[in-house]
């Protein structure tokens, strides 16, 4: 018999340990195998579904990206239908899916840049020009060295996208050959479809009056597929002739509004006018709290001080045709009575060569000049503004310091052009100033000089100091105060320009070009900025209050409010007189 062997061989099992390391890491391995399968499955799926909705730089629910996408169920769909008849996905397919989700990404980034900033959406056809103006901007405001390792770190980022795309790809294609995981699939997906006829979907709207209107991120209970947003940029594409054919008659409906009036300005008397446009001065510094307790009392110092000196005051909110920059936009549509929205318009208005606010004022006698500190080359393009004179960055002949991205402190700017335009002067002049010290990313702001005679070449302000805030293009959020103190830097300048050095019946025009980044306005979709004219002839204030513009610098910011296209057509209306009287333009 052979009981007694087995009996001892069950003694020493049962006095020997129960386990050993060997075999703990045995049973580890064989259960990492078996959830490995599982566990990437999961991970290529959530990851393909973030990458084709998550809008980010846009705000967005948290984790509401990996719901499923329509686009990665219906290549799921693909996977199982290849794996039922045992079939790979060819490699040029495979190759395409690879593009279309970097495709889609890089469209979401695009489209969470431009909302965020802009509120409207990126538009390949009008936006992509300009991407060589967006990297220039990035390259002048941020140091070298960073900006060499944010361009390398992009394409790195884009190579990496690429190669886990392919690799989550193939995990599910692999995957999806096996019944368990089909089934899986299935239950995920009819789960999510009879929850769909219960999610509820708010109406479409549009963000802003100039916005493409926005897409919905849900499609029931599944991320909305990005042939929606595709189809977008494709229907537009295939109507710009449509699109450009209204653009070009909205053009030649102003010049004919243009062509009936007498733009003779005689009700000016031969005055000066100054034009100072203040870069990102929107109405949110008055609608928002955190910005208004700081804009408010300069608003009141303002009034105040000039008051004292005579000047009458009236202020009134006009809508601009930007959002939170493309400046060049407002200053276009200033120029021309046209409301200009887009880049591709812009050039419309470069080949149409229309009649321009300067060109009005040159024919009324007007000296015509231009005031542009951060223009640092020429466009070779056809200059459609047509002023006489300009000052760009060269010829100011600064030798101080910028600060962020503007090129030398307003102050020295409008003291500069005084110095050289007063001295010289032979006829009126008209002025029109870019001020950009209140410029994003609003990270440096020059100090006040009191000596306004210290200003010289502006090499004072190497001995100088500004404030600095830890504000750059990718933090924005946390710019609020110094956004609103730029605005104030702007109006003390102005406040002390025109009581010190305007003394006669000048007509003095201070507006803003568009809000700031919606980061600073709170996501506040309103387009309005302010605008205050200044004369100590009231009978150059007269016809701004028929208009509708309150006493004072507190304009009433609730809408609806004009265009800031009307502001040429009104203003060559009002002080012009034809043969049976003042000419009435668009209220």
């Amino acid at each position: 018999m052979h009981t007694e062997p087995a009996a001892a061989e069950l003694a020493d099992a049962a006095s020997a340990p129960t386990s050993t390391p060997g075999l703990w890491q045995a049973r580890l391995h064989d259960k990492w195998l078996a959830a490995r399968g599982p566990l990437g499955f999961v991970l290529s799926f959530g990851f393909l579904n973030a990458v084709m909705n998550d809008r980010y730089p846009a705000r967005q629910p948290a984790l509401w990206y990996l719901l499923p996408s329509l686009d990665v169920v219906a290549v799921f769909v693909m996977f199982v239908v290849c794996g039922a008849f045992q079939k790979h996905v060819p490699r040029f397919v495979h190759a395409v899916l690879i593009g279309w989700f970097l495709l889609s990404r890089v469209l979401r980034v695009a489209d969470g840049i431009e909302m965020g900033a802009y509120y409207r959406n990126f538009n390949t056809v009008v936006d992509f020009p300009l991407l060589p103006e967006f990297i220039r901007l990035f390259y002048s405001t941020v140091p070298h060295p960073r900006f060499a390792f944010a361009c390398l770190g992009l394409l790195a980022v884009l190579g990496l996208l690429g190669y886990v795309t392919h690799r989550a790809l193939r995990v599910a294609e692999e995957a999806l050959t096996a019944p368990s995981y089909v089934r899986a699939f299935s239950v995920v997906v009819a789960v999510f479809a009879l929850a769909s006829p219960f999610e509820w979907q708010p109406p479409r709207e549009k963000s802003s009056p100039f916005a493409v209107e926005d897409e919905r991120r849900l499609s029931g209970a599944f991320g909305s597929s990005i042939f929606a947003r595709v189809a977008t940029e494709l229907d537009f594409a295939a109507n710009i002739y449509g699109y450009k054919a209204d653009k070009v008659a909205g053009i030649a409906r102003v010049q004919k509004q243009l062509a009936q009036m007498p733009p003779n300005l005689n009700k000016l008397g031969g005055q000066n006018v100054y034009l100072f446009v203040i870069e990102s001065y929107g109405q949110s510094v008055v609608d928002r709290p955190l910005l208004s307790a700081e804009v408010l009392p300069e608003y009141q110092r303002f009034e105040r001080d000039l008051s004292l000196k005579g000047f009458q005051i009236a202020s009134r909110v006009l809508d601009s045709s930007t959002y939170g920059g493309r400046s060049w936009l407002a200053h276009a549509t200033l120029s021309t009575g046209v409301r200009t929205v887009d880049q591709f318009q812009l050039e419309l208005l470069r080949v149409a060569q229309p009649k321009t606010l300067a060109q009005a004022f040159a024919g009324a006698g007007y000296r015509t000049v231009l005031v542009q500190p951060a223009t640092r080359r020429e466009s070779p393009l056809k200059d459609f503004h047509h002023f006489q004179n300009h000052y760009y960055t060269k010829d100011f002949g600064y030798s101080g310091p910028e600060f962020g991205w503007s090129s030398m402190p307003d102050q020295f700017v409008v003291d500069l052009v005084r110095r050289r335009e007063m001295s010289q002067r032979k006829e009126p002049l008209f002025l029109e100033y870019a001020l950009t010290s209140s410029h994003a990313p609003w990270s440096d702001l020059p100090p006040l000089v009191d000596d306004w005679s210290a200003l010289a070449d502006g090499s004072i302000y190497n001995r100088k100091p500004g404030t600095h805030f830890e504000n750059s293009w990718l933090e924005l959020g946390g710019a609020s105060n110094a956004y609103a103190q730029s605005i104030v830097y702007d109006l003390e300048v102005l406040r002390r320009y025109i009581g010190d050095f305007i003394a006669d019946d000048s007509l003095v025009i201070v507006l803003g070009d568009h809000q700031p980044h919606s980061e600073v306005t709170d996501q506040n979709p309103a387009t309005g900025v302010p605008v205050h004219v200044l004369s100590r002839n009231s009978a150059f204030i007269d016809p701004f209050r028929a208009r509708g513009y309150t006493a004072g610098m507190l304009a009433r910011t609730a809408g609806p409010h004009p265009g800031l296209e009307t502001f040429m057509t009104d203003l060559l209306a009002d002080f012009s007189v034809g043969p049976s009287g003042p000419v009435r333009g668009r209220d």
